[in-house]
């Protein structure tokens, strides 16, 4: 005879904890996959005629370019568009690190097992529920890396 003690049975097995912060993952993965789908790299240049964005899908999402600008020298103006555009991708990227770098705690396969004692056990079990959905989360956070230059 076993006595109840009102928890879940969820709070009693090491798999159900593990599938749930398995859901959780997964759910932040999908948040991350859309915070850096919507960055925006940006720059502007020091008198402020030139305004540069960059998004992971287009380099030059947007340009904004004052009248004035366009008397400058056509050499000038093309380095000072393309040090805008270095630096615009370079804010992206630097965004792109901070997001990652703040999901990190959250999003990996050490975040999975709250009890590594207990959840010892289930190790080849754990395996097969989690090898897909990681490695499909893995390779997405790679493909971005890769897209991005980190």
């Amino acid at each position: 005879m076993t006595a109840s003690t009102g928890a879940p049975a969820e709070n009693n097995d090491p798999m159900a904890q593990i599938a749930a912060r398995m859901r959780e993952q997964l759910a932040r993965g999908e948040e991350l996959r859309g915070r850096l789908a919507g960055l925006t790299g940006r720059a502007v240049s020091e008198d402020g005629q030139i305004e540069v964005a960059c998004t992971a899908d287009d380099p030059a999402h947007e340009l904004r370019l004052d009248p004035r600008a366009m008397r400058r020298p056509a050499v000038e103006l093309a380095e000072v568009l393309q040090e805008l555009l270095r630096s615009a991708r370079e804010d992206l990227q630097r965004q792109t690190a901070e997001a990652v770098r703040e999901a990190g705690d959250q999003v990996g396969p050490q975040s999975l097992i709250g009890d590594p004692a207990a959840a010892q056990a289930k190790l080849a079990q754990l395996s097969e529920l989690v090898s897909g959905p990681l490695r499909q989360s893995s390779e997405m956070l790679e493909r971005l890396r890769r897209q991005l230059s980190l």
